[in-house]
């Protein structure tokens, strides 16, 4: 009614002018609310990524296959498999009987799931020391293009990564 009166007398309501502002200002911060929400909840997944490496570390009297998380949290470990061109393995241990076989100086470490890696620390899983003949063929094994160390692993809030040929990818959702 108020706005009939004012279309025919020409004249502005006020009222109605300063109700219609509110509502675009209220709607305004609604909108910019839900962006600030996103961009911190981007920034929170963001403080706790890990990110995991794999590779070979030669020293003098010792060679070791390690992985290391460069990220700035921890990783969660859901899943290990060693993979060669014909085989599955789940276990270090599995893996080195299989396909390295024993020797002196050899030793390793186990990863397997809800084992935690927390930032810049490196786990060697395999490690050959004060042996002349093994480093070259563990070497050998674990640089070739038949093998692959995978690696399913999660942040704290769920966001899984997949460790594969030394490389880490976001995944989607975590593999069965």
């Amino acid at each position: 009614m108020a706005f009939e009166e004012s279309r025919k007398t020409g004249k502005i309501n006020f009222e109605l002018l300063l109700g219609l502002s509110a509502t675009f200002l209220s709607f305004a911060a609604l909108v910019v609310s839900l962006f600030q929400t996103k961009i911190a909840r981007k920034q929170q997944h963001a403080s706790v990524w890990p990110y995991l490496a794999a590779f070979n570390s030669n020293s003098a009297n010792s060679n070791s296959y390690k992985v290391k998380n460069y990220g700035i949290g921890p990783a969660i470990i859901k899943n290990v498999k060693w993979e060669t061109e014909d085989s599955v393995y789940t276990d270090t241990l599995e893996f080195v009987r299989s396909e390295i076989g024993y020797s002196k100086g050899l030793g390793r470490n186990e990863m397997e799931s809800g084992y935690v890696i927390t930032p810049e620390v490196a786990l060697s899983l395999i490690e050959i020391t004060d042996n002349d003949s093994s480093p070259q063929l563990i070497d050998g094994k674990l640089t070739s293009n038949s093998f692959s160390l995978r690696v399913i692993y999660s942040d704290v809030y769920g966001n899984y990564r997949e460790l594969n040929k030394g490389k880490s990818k976001s995944l989607r959702e975590c593999p069965k």
